[in-house]
């Protein structure tokens, strides 16, 4: 069986980079995976380091099919797998030492994650006394040496940290929500009733909250495939039963068999059924909390975060 094969090795090698960094790093923080669907600082730092690559992307914290788009581009030209997110294998290629007297998108890529931590910097491309003293105190504070520079080690330890107060909450918490709550149930079947049982609304959501992709269905158009789900399609999932207080059935995420180009295949996408409201009123919050297609679909509600 192949399902866990890519993420297996994204793991090993992680584990590679994190000892190749230096005896310094010995506690080294994994590289996060930030792919489509995906919003905040994490993202708006990969748009800068993009453009600073000469991939010039809008920094506008948002992952959406453009920022793709361009991460693959970098992605075949380093001999990487241009599968479009940014994971342990792309960071250390993207990532760029940023020191006093740097300036540009590299440098706001490193000011945007010192924020992460309360540092409170401008975001101006400038890297001067704040930001070197900023950079100082993080490495301090992380067991790295405190030389301002920020280098692989320190990129290692921004990036896969989580911030002040925790710095958001991750794919595998959100699912591991979903999981738990009991007004959201996942379904363990495909509703066209061909059996393929690692992709379902279950195996998605478990696989995730496990730290692993989510699997696309063998037998729909793009066939089996390894997905990352969005957080931003999780975290409006968990709103609409933990803010909302909706119950209602998850019918697919990433598996079922859909049009070629469906948003289901990008893990940005989830359709619900059983639903305590109405389908307009479900359509009208998931568009509340960030939907860019919410459609009424008649049996069931169609909801996706680009």
């Amino acid at each position: 069986m192949q399902r866990r094969f890519p993420a297996l090795v994204a793991t090993v090698l992680a584990a590679l980079v994190a000892v190749l960094l230096g005896p310094g790093t010995a506690q080294a923080a994994t590289w996060p995976v930030i792919a489509r669907g995906d919003s905040g600082a994490q993202v708006t730092t990969v748009q800068h380091l993009l453009t600073h690559r000469g991939y010039a992307t809008t920094a506008d914290g948002i992952f959406g099919a453009g920022t793709e788009t361009k991460v693959k581009s970098f992605q075949s030209a380093n001999g990487l797998a241009a599968d479009g997110s940014v994971g342990p294998l792309t960071w250390p290629k993207l990532v760029v030492t940023v020191q006093n007297g740097s300036s540009g998108s590299a440098a706001k890529a490193a000011q945007t994650q010192l924020n992460r931590y309360g540092y409170g910097l401008a975001v101006d491309g400038a890297f001067g006394t704040a930001s070197v003293n900023a950079a100082k105190n993080f490495q301090s504070k992380h067991g790295l040496t405190a030389d301002g520079v920020v280098g692989a080690a320190t990129w290692n330890a921004l990036v896969g940290g989580s911030g002040s107060g925790g710095g958001g909450t991750s794919r595998a918490q959100l699912a591991a929500s979903i999981d738990a709550n009991s007004r959201i149930s996942l379904l363990t079947y495909h509703i066209s009733g061909v059996s393929d049982p690692d992709s379902t609304a279950q195996a998605n959501i478990t696989d995730t909250k496990n730290g692993t992709t989510a699997e696309t269905s063998n037998y729909s158009d793009v066939g089996e495939r390894e997905v990352w789900l969005s957080t931003a399609m999780l975290n409006g999932m968990l709103k609409l039963a933990t803010e909302r207080g909706y119950t209602f059935l998850v019918t697919e995420i990433a598996g079922g068999d859909h049009s070629s180009t469906s948003n289901h295949y990008e893990g940005i996408a989830f359709d619900a059924d059983n639903m305590s409201v109405s389908n307009a009123t479900f359509v009208s919050a998931c568009r509340a909390y960030g939907a860019t297609e919410a459609l009424d679909e008649g049996n069931h509600v169609h909801c996706a975060w680009e």
